[in-house]
């Protein structure tokens, strides 16, 4: 049965059509700021390893307010459709009180420059030139139109977050977000976190892309459609290479097998078995050789 298969196999490459599914990135922040409530923007923490949304608890007490960016047109391909999204934050600080924290997509650039904040950086530091403070977007003479950041009111996201841990945020105004990026990655300005602003000890805090604990820094999941699904070992193109994972897979036939490939990649046609539907997509690619 399984040589008749494969003779089968050999013996049509040559039809097919199309087909489509979804694959994901994670990648990791490459700018990350606190805006520490202030009257003056004396204050920031580019370079450290903890950011803060919320309200400290030191009199008078100030707002904090996270800013963060990840380079998405520099990571998904141009063109892309951005079918999820999953944003990652670690909180690491002592306040376990359950506090909800907003998410909103950033409208105006900012920078990240050297300050870091002694401590544990709640305090914030004096800002260094181009660092982004609540009344700087680039200090010391690039402003925000708002003090506080210049974002979109409604938020993108929103998640309850408690004591130490990973926490999430996503939504399908969070996938608008990353798809208005990809398509003008001039205007990724990245977002801000915003957390309980109405009560003091509300702040959260969060590891930053420069935390030494690699494991904690944000990440952002995105998860685009595929349209290079029989690309089976990802080198962008659907060659004889590929044709070998292919063949092990039709070979087993259910992807219930304890065996098959995790995920059961070959089963283009997502109908729990590789067979011979599953190879007439297979040989469409396969012509094309060039993932698109």
């Amino acid at each position: 049965m399984k040589a008749a298969r494969n003779s089968l196999l050999l013996a049509t490459l040559a039809l097919g059509t199309s087909h489509a599914f979804a694959t994901s990135i994670t990648i990791v922040a490459v700018s990350d700021n606190t805006l520490y409530q202030s009257d003056t923007g004396s204050l920031s923490n580019g370079s450290g390893s903890a950011m803060f949304a919320g309200v400290n608890s030191s009199f008078p007490a100030t707002i904090r307010r996270c800013v963060f960016r990840f380079d998405i047109a520099g990571s998904v391909p141009s063109g892309s459709t951005i079918t999820g999204a999953l944003l990652s934050l670690s909180q690491n600080g002592n306040n376990a009180d359950p506090q909800t924290c907003n998410l909103h997509r950033l409208t105006s650039s900012w920078g990240e420059s050297t300050s870091i904040a002694g401590s544990g950086q709640g305090g914030g530091a004096p800002a260094a030139p181009n660092d982004a403070t609540w009344l700087h977007r680039f200090s010391p003479g690039s402003f925000w139109a708002t003090p506080g950041g210049d974002f979109i009111a409604a938020p993108s996201a929103s998640t309850i977050v408690g004591g130490a841990g990973t926490f999430t945020w996503s939504s399908t105004k969070l996938i608008a977000d990353i798809q208005y990026m990809l398509d003008n990655p001039a205007a990724n300005y990245g977002w801000i976190l915003r957390g309980n602003e109405d009560t003091t000890q509300s702040s959260k805090r969060f590891a930053t892309h420069e935390n030494t604990d690699a494991g904690t820094r944000p990440t952002l999941t995105i998860e685009i459609a595929n349209s290079c699904p029989c690309d089976l070992n990802g080198d962008q193109l659907v060659d004889d290479s590929d044709f070998v994972l292919f063949v092990t897979a039709y070979n087993l036939l259910e992807c219930a097998d304890p065996t098959m490939p995790a995920g059961c990649p070959s089963d283009f046609n997502h109908d729990g078995i590789v067979d011979d539907s599953d190879f007439v997509l297979f040989v469409s690619a396969y012509n094309d050789l060039l993932c698109p």
